[in-house]
């Protein structure tokens, strides 16, 4: 992690750098630089989703080594625009385990769980040596709460288990995207700095 909050590493097992602009808090803003000098390609969330996600209206990512097995993962979820009280499924909501390409392409997919999300961030919910995963949604009726899907030697949790429950956190109905409480990892919890030309 550079000193400016550039995630530097192979993301896709080239051997060559990558790097992983800072996201916004909304997981929205994300930026990925594969490669250098010529070779350079940027994507975002809307590249890495794939063909099932698209179109649908908000896709959000993270990367973080959820596994903590070497790779950085893309953490990916593309949802429709709500029409009234029910929340909206999403159409993609998955963990991708690294090394991943520049289509969002990982070595498995494994489905996780989430209520409508407005936002996705990784976060520290209980402090040990793997990334988690913060997740802002609609919960229906009205209710909006931010979730935990714990990381752990097989990535995230793809349900809401009795390890994550205690990190819900219940928020006001506001028409902010995000809550002031939504949790968030320092930068250096998981990824050692470096220079900013170096990974």
């Amino acid at each position: 992690m550079t000193s400016s909050g550039v995630l530097v590493a192979d993301l896709d097992a080239d051997g060559t750098a990558d790097r992983v602009s800072p996201a916004t808090l909304t997981g929205a803003g994300l930026t990925i630089a594969f490669g250098s000098g010529d070779g350079r390609k940027e994507v975002g969330p809307r590249d890495l989703v794939g063909d099932r996600g698209e179109d649908l209206e908000n896709v959000l990512a993270v990367v973080a080594d959820f596994d903590q097995d070497g790779w950085m993962d893309l953490f990916v979820v593309a949802t429709d625009t709500a029409g009234g009280d029910d929340p909206v499924d999403p159409g993609v909501s998955e963990l991708r385990l690294g090394p991943f390409s520049a289509r969002g392409r990982g070595q498995s997919d494994h489905p996780v769980d989430l209520p409508e999300p407005r936002a996705v961030t990784v976060a520290d919910h209980d402090h040990d040596r793997y990334p988690d995963l913060a997740s802002y949604g609609y919960e229906g009726d009205g209710v909006y709460a931010t979730v935990a899907r714990l990381g752990g030697e097989k990535g995230l949790d793809g349900d809401a288990d009795e390890g994550n429950r205690p990190y819900t956190k219940t928020a006001e109905q506001t028409g902010r995207k995000t809550p002031g409480s939504m949790p968030q990892a320092r930068p250096t919890a998981f990824h050692p700095a470096c220079d900013d030309g170096t990974g």
